[in-house]
């Protein structure tokens, strides 16, 4: 489906977006299955017509690099954070662009901006900013069923607040996420709202002596979030735990 002027994705569990910047097509994120890379390059011969000459993976999981060798081969560009570099040295489809905090990517006509958004999901996640038509690509900050978190252990509920501030600051109208339906601008203000209650609420239950098991009686998840992520409970139940430890 075409998102804005010259942006289409293909949307599914594991979403492919690409748009034309003149000379050629920039492809974000390149799949879980390689068998995924002929179908994906006839969606863009029939919506843009030009070669794929970049790909940017968001960050470096197997459902999102699948085709890059694929890809590399018959001359594309690949691009990712630099943190994804060292692992992938002896790996076709590994990073030929390798940035560390902010890349520019000037096409023919258009343009594309990279940032480093990591220490969220991945050390190594970016977002790619369509300026022209205010998109954003982020990847697997934000989206359906998603726990947004490196590991569990490391959750920083104060890195997720940055970087879904940061998202905001963009002002997109359009967000494009790496699975399923996209996410709005609402959907990450509410996401913040979230984080901002959940600590003043746990906060003040801290300081009244109640133990973690009490406040997760105290707190349910907030019903009109209960159709964002897959089991729901769980994952509220470890965001109060790293708010409480945090606190």
């Amino acid at each position: 489906m075409e998102l804005a002027s010259d942006i289409y994705v293909r949307q599914a569990v594991d979403n492919c977006a690409w748009a034309d910047l003149g000379d050629g097509a920039i492809v974000i994120d390149s799949q879980e299955e390689t068998r995924m890379a002929p179908i994906v390059e006839r969606e863009i011969a029939k919506t843009v017509g030009k070669r794929i000459r970049w790909v940017v993976n968001t960050h470096w999981h197997g459902d999102h690099i699948a085709c890059n060798p694929i890809w590399s081969k018959q001359g594309a560009t690949i691009i990712a954070h630099e943190s994804c570099a060292p692992s992938t040295s002896q790996r076709d489809g590994n990073p030929d662009i390798a940035f560390q905090s902010r890349y520019v990517l000037e096409g023919g006509t258009r343009k594309v901006e990279l940032e480093w958004l990591g220490g969220m999901h991945t050390p190594g996640d970016i977002v790619v900013h369509f300026p022209w038509a205010r998109v954003l690509h982020i990847g697997d900050l934000f989206g359906w069923g998603l726990f947004m978190q490196r590991r569990w252990d490391q959750l920083s509920i104060d890195r997720t607040q940055q970087v879904l501030a940061r998202i905001l600051d963009f002002g997109a109208e359009h967000l494009i996420c790496g699975h399923g339906p996209f996410p709005t601008p609402h959907h990450i203000k509410r996401q913040l709202d979230y984080y901002n209650t959940m600590l003043e609420r746990i906060a003040g239950l801290r300081e009244e002596g109640r133990s973690v098991s009490e406040v997760k009686k105290e707190l349910p998840p907030p019903e009109d979030m209960r159709d964002w992520w897959r089991f729901v409970d769980w994952k509220h139940a470890h965001n109060i735990e790293a708010a409480y430890s945090g606190l």
